[in-house]
């Protein structure tokens, strides 16, 4: 196998992504990984050519309501402080 095969099979996720999963714990990699490749997807569809900072922002304000809009029910219960 050469090498540049070899990397097309690793998984090495881009930059933005790690900085989307860094700020975005809640989520999972790959909910956020499906984002971005959403946001994609949805400008390449539409004829528009997204910059990646433009991916970033839209992508992060997705996210951002996907963590806002989890009913108080399914969030974990914080430990008190005596605990």
């Amino acid at each position: 196998m050469a090498p540049t095969q070899l990397m097309w099979r690793l998984h090495v996720p881009s930059p933005m992504v790690r900085r989307l999963c860094r700020d975005f714990t809640e989520l999972s990699a790959e909910t956020v990984e499906r984002c971005v490749a959403d946001v994609r997807l949805r400008g390449r569809h539409l004829g528009v050519d997204l910059t990646p900072q433009l991916i970033e922002v839209i992508t992060r304000e997705h996210l951002l309501s996907m963590v806002k809009s989890e009913p108080p029910s399914a969030r974990r219960a914080e430990p008190s402080a005596g605990e």
